[in-house]
């Protein structure tokens, strides 16, 4: 059975993907790095949030999501802000 929204919310991996592949996002990082963001790492992240997804154990679910790029760099954890 696919887990809830409050497990794993696929719309928020989704999101961060398509804001890197987003044309202002890739001018921003040529402008700043001199190169394209490649986004393997949200790409990643939405393929690794759908398998947990369609996982049966709420709690492994968790475990994966948690592991993700997203939840370790980005996320709301104030811990992990750049702000």
């Amino acid at each position: 059975m696919p887990q809830p929204n409050d497990v794993v919310n696929l719309w928020t991996f989704f999101d961060e993907w398509s804001r890197c592949i987003s044309s202002r996002y890739q001018r921003d990082s040529l402008y700043r790095h001199g190169h394209f963001d490649s986004c393997t790492q949200q790409w990643s992240d939405l393929k690794t949030a759908g398998r947990a997804k369609m996982m049966n154990d709420e709690e492994e679910a968790r475990s994966v999501v948690d592991k993700t790029f997203y939840k370790k760099n980005i996320g709301s954890d104030s811990n992990n802000s750049p702000t």
